[in-house]
């Protein structure tokens, strides 16, 4: 799962997730099915801007819920509040991916696996949720802890738009892996090191329920990624720009 697999996957099940907010109420199959054409970047050097199709297979029981790539198990659940154990991927970066011969050196970054805990409260005021998670491959093997905050807007019966606003904080393995330089890796960088990282997100999401089995979304999204991510000499931006169009069958 390259960087733009991991930032379109995440993408996609944020998507699918806030795009629930609409069916809470039907009482309908737990399983769903979908696809996305998404547009998104990397921030590594020498890397271009890749349009994806992804599948999506969704399962949102009572207790478990699975998106894609993502599990969440509820803990406890209570008038608004719920608490779960979540599996997720993280990144990994392929650095042959990039056309610069520098980059191309260096060793990949793998894929990372996450595992933690996740708390949520849905109000009047909008949704809250906050995570901490750790990687269970030892590849980062640092942790990660996300806020964010969405608020939905009942456009008309059918149409429901939904901005959102979040905050990852990467711990300083988790940073020094997929955006810092090893002593001894590179012949043409000097070592970079990096302290635990801090990136900020917006997103807005467009959903339209066909009818009970068909809906279709639009969102886009933007990371502002930390400033000693942004002067590592292996990334070129601190601005990531994603956009994505769905549709998903519940049956």
């Amino acid at each position: 799962m390259n960087t733009y697999v991991k930032n379109s996957v995440q993408l996609l099940l944020g998507a699918f997730a806030l795009s629930s907010i609409t069916a809470q109420a039907q009482d309908e199959s737990p399983w769903s099915i979908g696809a996305a054409v998404i547009s998104t970047g990397s921030p590594y050097a020498g890397t271009d801007n890749k349009i994806l199709l992804l599948p999506m297979i969704n399962y949102e029981g009572e207790k478990l819920t699975f998106r894609g790539f993502s599990l969440d198990y509820k803990l406890v659940e209570d008038e608004g509040f719920t608490w779960s154990a979540i599996l997720e991927p993280g990144q990994n970066f392929d650095s042959s991916d990039s056309d610069i011969t520098a980059i191309k050196a260096l060793n990949d970054r793998e894929i990372s696996l996450y595992a933690g805990t996740e708390v949520s409260y849905a109000t009047k005021y909008g949704h809250f949720s906050a995570s901490a998670s750790h990687d269970v491959l030892g590849h980062g093997d640092g942790a990660m802890f996300d806020t964010n905050y969405s608020y939905p807007f009942k456009l008309s019966k059918q149409i429901m738009l939904i901005p959102s606003f979040g905050v990852e904080l990467n711990s300083s393995k988790v940073s020094n892996y997929y955006y810092g330089i090893e002593k001894g890796e590179s012949n043409t960088y000097a070592p970079y090191k990096l302290g635990s990282t801090v990136n900020y997100n917006a997103g807005m999401l467009l959903s339209y329920q066909l009818d009970k089995r068909w809906n279709i979304s639009a969102m886009v999204s933007y990371t502002r990624l930390d400033s000693d991510i942004e002067n590592s000499p292996i990334i070129d931006t601190a601005n990531i720009s994603t956009a994505m169009m769905s549709v998903s069958y519940q049956f």
